[in-house]
C-alpha cells in the first residue's frame, strides 16, 4: 500500500527509476528535490521489506544481514543528504536571510501568532536541523561501501537514536513539524485559518505596517512574493528533513527487529501530504496578494558614478553681462529682458574672458546685486561655479570652501546713466563634455539559448546612458541557474555620439532644452509571458520604455516559439492622450539629492512623466542636472524570471531625487499546484 502511495507520487513527479538503482535529477527547486527524496525513500523500505532467501542458516548469519541491509539504509540516507545539499549549498544564504528575517519579524511589537511567539518557530526549525545533522554523522557514503574502511556506529546506537527520533517528546521531529504546521495553518477547527494569519500572512502584513519593512527588503534584494516564497521553502525543507529522518529511524529498526511499521510510515506520509496541500494552499493565497515588485533603497553613502551617475551640463547656472549679450555692448534694457539670447562679445575682456562662455541658448536671465565674488570650480570640474556670494549677503551655493579661482565681479555704468548688470542665466549649451545622450539601442537575453532577462541597471559609457539587463539561463518551474547569470554586453566603443556614423533619434538620443523628458512606467508581460529584452524609444520628444516579451511553458521551462512569438510593448500615453493623459512630477528649486538626510520614498505609479532641469540657484548656484540616475544593480536573489519593467522617480521634499529601474519578480502564485509534488491513493 505504502509503494503504491510513493510510486503515485512518482509518477505525478516524473520520476523515473533505473532498473540499477535511482538516478536523481538535478535538483533546481523544493518540488525536485522532494521528487528525488521520495523516490529514495521508497527505494530503501523496497530494501527493508525484501526477506533473502536463507537467512540465518549456517552459510548465511542473521547479524551479517542485518548489518548489510543497515549499510544500505545508511548508504541511501546518504544519498538523500546529497540531494539536500545539492540544493542548500546554493540556497544556505537564502535560509539564512529568512531566519534572520524571523528574527526581526520577533522583535517587532504584536507580532504573535495564535499566542505563540515566533522563536518557537525558530526553535522547531533549529531542532529538526540538528537531528538531520546528526543522521548524517551515521551515514554511509558512495565510497563507504567496505565496513573495515571506516569507523562505524554500533547498531545500539543507531536503535537508540531512532528511537529517539520516533518518541513523542516535545523535542521529537514529529511535535516540531506539528509545530511548524501550526505556524503556516493556525489551528482552528472548521476554519480556514489561512486566509486570515498564518506566518506568511503575518510577514506580509508587517511588511506593509512598519517602516522597516520595504528597508528590510532592500537590504535583501527580493521582493516580498519571493520572500514568502522563500521562506516557504526554508520551512519546506525543514520538514522534508524531519520526515526523512522519521522514516529512515523506521527502516532502521525494523531491520533490528522491533516490529512492522507499516502503518506507522503510511499514516506519516498521509499527513505530510495533507500538510502540503494545507500549506501550499496558503502560499497561494498569500503569494496572490504581496507585492512582487523590486527596488533598490538609497545605499548608506551616496558615491558618484558608483552608486548613481549625473546628467551634467545641461541646463547650469551662468553669469552674463548685458553687454555681452548683444552686439552693440547696450545696456539699455535688464536682465529680465534676456529670456532668451545669445554670448554675442566680450566687453573689455571683463569676466567673461575669464570662464567658460556658453556657446549655446542663455535663458530666463535675472538681476540679484551688482557686485560679487563668484568661486569658479576647478578645471575639469562638471560644474562653472562652487559659489556667488552677492555683495549685499545673498550667497548662492556653499561658501564654506572656494576649491577653484576666485574673482571678483562688479557691474559697471557707461555715459554715467546706463547701468551695464551682470545677471544670472541659465546656459543650454550641448558641450562636448555633457553627460546628456541616452541609447536607443535594445539590450536583450539571448532567447535562442533560452535565456531570460533576470536584472537590469543603469551605465554609462563614453558619455551614453544605457539600459543594461542581466540574463539566465531559464529552468523548468521558472527556475535560474544562478551560475549562468551575466551582464548582457553593450554595444562598442565606436557607439558614441561622436561617431558620425551614428544618428541622433535613431541610435541615441540627446538631451537638451526643449527635449528632456522622461517617462515613468511600469511595463508588465501578458500571463504566461517574461521579459527578454529593455530599450528606450522616443515618443514625441519623451524618452519612454519599452520591453520585449517571449511565451514560455512553465514545467519545461522553455521559451516558446521565441523568434516568431516575442514582440515589445510599451505605454504610448503622452501628456496630451485623451482619457488617459501622462501627469508630470514637478522639480523645482530642489537640492541635491545626495543632501539628503532621510531616505528617499518611492513613486511607483505609472503614466507620468518628469523634466531633467537644474538643481537650486540658491543651495547649488543652478549647478547640477536632477535627477540623478540610480546605478544600483536591480536583480533579485535568487534569480527569478521577470514579469515587469519599470522606470520610477524616488525622493524628498527639497531634493531633487533620483530616477532608477524597477523590476516586477515572475508570480508564481498563478502556476502552484499540489500536482507539482502530489501524493495520491495510500
Amino acid at each position: 500500500m505504502y509503494v503504491k502511495s510513493v510510486f503515485a507520487w512518482c509518477f505525478l513527479l516524473s520520476c523515473s527509476p533505473s532498473s540499477s538503482g535511482l538516478e536523481w535529477d538535478d535538483v533546481n527547486d523544493i518540488f525536485g528535490m522532494t521528487k528525488n527524496v521520495v523516490e529514495y525513500v521508497s527505494k530503501s523500505w523496497d530494501i527493508v521489506d525484501k526477506v533473502p532467501e536463507h537467512v540465518g542458516s549456517e552459510n548465511t548469519p542473521l547479524i551479517w544481514f542485518t548489518k548489510k541491509r543497515e549499510r544500505s539504509i545508511l548508504t541511501n540516507f546518504g544519498r538523500i543528504t546529497q540531494i539536500v545539499r545539492s540544493m542548500q549549498k546554493e540556497t544556505d544564504d537564502i535560509r539564512s536571510i529568512m531566519l534572520s528575517n524571523l528574527n526581526k519579524l520577533q522583535s517587532m511589537s504584536d507580532v504573535v501568532l495564535n499566542g505563540i511567539q515566533i522563536n518557537e518557530l525558530l526553535e522547531s526549525v533549529r531542532s529538526i536541523e540538528n537531528d538531520f545533522k546528526t543522521m548524517e554523522e551515521y551515514k554511509y557514503g558512495e565510497n563507504d561501501s567496505n565496513e573495515k574502511s571506516r569507523n562505524t556506529y554500533s547498531s545500539y546506537t543507531l536503535e537508540r537514536f531512532a528511537d529517539a527520533m520516533l518518541s513523542f517528546t516535545s523535542g521529537a521531529p514529529i511535535k516540531q513539524m506539528a509545530k511548524i504546521h501550526t505556524f503556516i495553518i493556525p489551528d482552528l477547527e472548521g476554519f480556514k485559518f489561512h486566509t486570515h494569519g498564518g506566518i506568511f500572512n503575518i510577514l506580509k502584513d508587517t511588511m506593509a505596517k512598519y517602516k522597516e519593512g520595504p528597508g528590510m527588503l532592500c537590504d535583501q534584494k527580493q521582493s516580498l512574493q519571493q520572500m514568502v516564497f522563500n521562506l516557504y521553502g526554508t520551512l519546506h525543507l525543514t520538514q522534508l528533513k524531519g520526515f526523512s529522518v522519521m522514516q529512515f529511524s523506521w527502516m532502521l529498526l525494523q531491520t533490528y527487529g522491533k516490529g512492522n511499521f507499516t502503518y506507522e510510515r503510511t499514516n506519516q506520509m498521509i499527513q505530510f501530504e495533507k500538510r502540503i496541500e494545507e500549506q501550499l494552499n496558503a502560499l497561494k493565497y498569500t503569494m496572490s496578494s504581496s507585492s512582487n515588485i523590486f527596488w533598490r533603497c538609497d545605499p548608506e553613502k551616496h558615491i558618484k558614478d558608483k552608486t548613481y551617475l549625473e546628467v551634467t551640463e545641461l541646463l547650469q547656472g551662468y553669469i552674463e553681462n548685458e553687454a555681452d549679450m548683444n552686439y552693440e555692448h547696450s545696456c539699455m534694457q535688464n536682465c529680465e529682458y534676456y529670456s532668451v539670447a545669445e554670448h554675442k562679445s566680450c566687453f573689455n575682456d571683463q569676466f567673461c574672458a575669464k570662464q567658460h562662455v556658453c556657446n549655446g541658448r542663455i535663458l530666463n536671465c535675472q538681476y540679484i546685486d551688482s557686485d560679487m565674488r563668484i568661486c569658479q570650480s576647478k578645471f575639469g570640474s562638471s560644474r562653472r561655479y562652487d559659489y556667488i556670494a552677492y555683495e549685499k549677503g545673498r550667497t548662492l551655493g556653499d561658501s564654506s570652501d572656494c576649491k577653484g579661482t576666485m574673482s571678483n565681479v562688479d557691474s559697471w555704468w557707461t555715459f554715467l546713466v546706463l547701468h551695464c548688470s551682470y545677471c544670472f542665466c541659465i546656459c543650454d549649451s550641448n558641450e562636448p563634455s555633457s553627460d546628456r545622450h541616452f541609447s536607443l539601442r535594445p539590450s536583450l537575453s539571448n532567447i535562442d539559448q533560452n535565456k531570460v532577462v533576470t536584472g537590469l541597471r543603469f551605465i554609462k559609457i563614453k558619455q551614453m546612458f544605457h539600459l543594461q539587463v542581466q540574463e539566465g539561463d531559464l529552468g523548468p518551474r521558472a527556475t535560474i541557474n544562478e551560475d549562468s547569470r551575466q551582464w548582457v554586453e553593450l554595444p562598442g566603443t565606436s557607439f558614441t555620439f561622436r561617431n558620425k556614423t551614428l544618428k541622433n533619434g535613431v541610435d541615441y538620443h540627446t538631451l537638451s532644452y526643449a527635449s528632456r523628458s522622461i517617462d515613468l512606467d511600469n511595463v508588465m508581460a501578458p500571463e504566461k509571458m517574461v521579459i527578454t529584452g529593455v530599450k528606450f524609444r522616443l515618443i514625441g520628444s519623451h524618452l519612454n520604455l519599452e520591453v520585449r516579451v517571449t511565451p514560455f511553458d512553465f514545467m519545461t521551462g522553455k521559451l516558446i516559439e521565441p523568434q516568431n512569438k516575442s514582440y515589445w510593448i510599451g505605454n504610448e500615453n503622452t501628456e496630451l492622450t485623451d482619457g488617459s493623459p501622462r501627469s508630470e512630477i514637478y522639480l523645482n528649486d530642489l537640492d541635491l539629492p545626495t543632501k539628503a538626510s532621510i531616505s528617499s520614498e518611492p513613486d511607483m505609479s505609472s503614466n507620468k512623466f518628469l523634466k531633467f532641469t537644474h538643481s537650486s540657484i540658491d543651495r547649488d548656484v543652478a549647478q547640477s542636472t536632477i535627477p540623478f540616475i540610480d546605478k544600483q544593480t536591480v536583480d533579485p536573489y535568487p534569480g527569478v524570471p521577470l514579469s515587469g519593467v519599470g522606470i520610477y522617480y524616488k525622493g524628498v521634499k527639497s531634493y531633487g531625487g533620483f530616477i532608477g529601474a524597477n523590476v516586477f519578480t515572475y508570480d508564481f502564485s498563478k502556476d502552484l499546484n499540489i500536482k507539482l509534488f502530489s501524493i495520491h491513493g495510500v
